[in-house]
């Protein structure tokens, strides 16, 4: 079932069933295009790519008065002794250079340890997949940074990121929607954050499609990293290294067996967070491969089967 702008909408954490009822009743009206004026002052969350970069220049050329905010989230050097934000903070500079903008760094690596790092291994120790960046952008993103910049919103001041999503106001309540995009929409690692926080809060890329629109913008700008690969690693992993290696440094090994629906036994695991559910199961001497379909806190077993 879908709105009238073909996007199904979220508020707090996932589906609300009574803002159906009033989109069939009321145009839901687009945030960025219909409240955002000239003058208004846009605080944008950048984080050295591509997406937040175009999002920066949309602004500005809005005739906004923008400054960019750059989260340090999480500072352990990577395997070649490169610190991975450090180089995205660089990035950042480098952008609002060429958009003569201010920028500020924001360290959140407390925070995020606490509200979300601690949260995951939990999460993982007990042998369940979490969400990182969803709830990254609950408690961090839109939560402790979204309340720092708010303590110096003026009553036309806004936040803005680089998500392909929409911010829609329904009846005066701000409401998430897909984006565009359906390559790209992000709405669902948004689905968290309260209807609250997103009134003051635009998505300038939410009506883009990247490959069209974006990366096209950002070389027409002359941006440096208009070509930038995309990051797709949990920022505390990084995208070079296996996760369960990551994990193992932080959780005890606590090897298990992996066996089959009918009891046999198939081979071993190095612990409930070594595997997840859907991913093969690392077992070799078999011409069809194996699948973890599901886990056993109390045995610390793995359960798995064939062509799934």
């Amino acid at each position: 079932m879908r709105g009238r702008h073909g996007s199904v909408p979220w508020t707090g954490a996932g589906f609300h069933p009574r803002l159906y009822t009033r989109i069939r009743d009321e145009n839901p009206i687009d945030i960025w295009e219909n409240e955002v004026r000239s003058g208004d002052t846009v605080y944008v969350g950048m984080s050295g790519g591509v997406d937040s970069s175009v999002t920066a220049h949309l602004l500005k050329s809005r005739n906004l008065n923008v400054e960019a905010v750059f989260m340090r989230n999480w500072d352990t050097r990577d395997e070649r002794g490169e610190c991975p934000s450090e180089r995205d903070w660089q990035d950042v500079q480098k952008v609002c250079r060429k958009l003569d903008i201010k920028c500020h760094e924001v360290n959140l690596v407390k925070e995020y340890w606490n509200s979300v790092f601690s949260n995951a291994l939990d999460d993982y120790a007990k042998g369940r997949t979490p969400n990182p960046d969803l709830l990254c952008n609950k408690e961090i993103k839109f939560g402790v940074l979204l309340n720092e910049i708010q303590r110096r919103l003026g009553p036309r001041d806004w936040f803005a990121t680089g998500h392909y999503a929409r911010s829609m106001r329904i009846g005066g309540e701000a409401a998430l929607f897909r984006g565009v995009d359906r390559r790209k929409d992000q709405s669902y690692y948004l689905a968290a954050v309260s209807s609250g926080a997103l009134d003051r809060v635009i998505f300038p890329l939410g009506s883009l499609i990247k490959t069209d629109d974006v990366r096209r913008i950002a070389r027409d700008t002359g941006l440096h990293n208009a070509d930038k690969e995309e990051s797709m690693g949990i920022c505390f992993v990084g995208e070079r290294r296996r996760f369960d290696q990551f994990l193992a440094e932080y959780l005890p090994q606590t090897p298990g067996d992996i066996v089959s629906h009918d009891g046999r036994n198939l081979g071993r695991h190095q612990g409930l967070f070594s595997r997840t559910i859907g991913q093969t199961a690392g077992i070799s001497g078999w011409q069809e491969r194996w699948y973890i379909y599901a886990k056993e806190p109390a045995t610390n077993r793995m359960y798995a089967v064939q062509n799934r």
